[in-house]
């Protein structure tokens, strides 16, 4: 009989409480964090990047989180103003074509973004000709977390699998301590945060579907936390 330790669950504010984006599409968020994390390397604000480069804050901000996609106007003007290459911007987002028409993604080639503010790293196992799931590796850092804003990131469904340390995992106004082998799955479209609470750094194994359920049914799964 399976049953979740008492400590496991505990409440969290109301999703209502938090406003949750919609990124437009992963590339999109992945950009958006580096520009995000070059501005503050520099210390500079959203306000002084977005006049030197002929934009309003608004647009900067949203592109940031990666809820509005950057023209190629946009991307060369920030990439002359962070003073770095378009390519090294997108090197992280794009697919290369890899073995095998795209199919086999070697090690040492995958793509990998490092958010040194959050203390997250992500290396993306995903071989470019797949379409509909990404595979992704997380590494937590003490402390490290999404922020305290819930975010949501559209269609599909994700399955994660704890492979090491700590994950305290928010799904709407639910939160779920989980640990070394606990598994757990949601619908893309659920607000979510998570951050890792313990004193070692936590990794997690990620598969994530970009198409909805053949059932269509989007109903939040909550996470499942370990059976005794």
């Amino acid at each position: 009989m399976s049953r979740s330790a008492p400590d496991r669950h505990a409440h969290a504010p109301p999703s209502s409480a938090v406003q949750a984006g919609r990124p437009e599409s992963a590339v999109d968020l992945w950009l958006g964090q580096q520009l995000r994390q070059l501005r503050k390397q520099q210390g500079r604000s959203l306000a002084d990047v977005a006049r030197a480069c002929g934009m309003s804050v608004g647009l900067l901000s949203q592109i940031e989180r990666g809820l509005s996609s950057a023209s190629v106007k946009v991307l060369h003007a920030l990439a002359r103003e962070f003073r770095v290459s378009v390519n090294s911007l997108l090197r992280n987002a794009e697919h290369t074509g890899g073995e095998e028409d795209g199919r086999v993604a070697r090690a040492g080639t995958h793509r990998y973004i490092d958010l040194k503010e959050k203390g997250i790293s992500k290396e993306m196992y995903t071989p470019a000709a797949c379409r509909s799931m990404d595979l992704c590796r997380a590494s937590i850092e003490p402390g490290g977390s999404t922020g305290n804003e819930l975010f949501v990131t559209g269609q599909g469904e994700q399955i994660g699998l704890v492979l090491k340390g700590v994950l305290e995992l928010w799904v709407g106004d639910r939160v779920i301590r989980l640990q070394e082998g606990d598994s757990f799955c949601y619908a893309s479209s659920t607000p979510r945060r998570w951050r890792n609470p313990g004193s070692q750094t936590t990794e997690v194994i990620w598969a994530i579907s970009n198409i909805n359920p053949a059932s269509g049914d989007d109903t939040p799964q909550a996470p499942q936390a370990r059976s005794t």
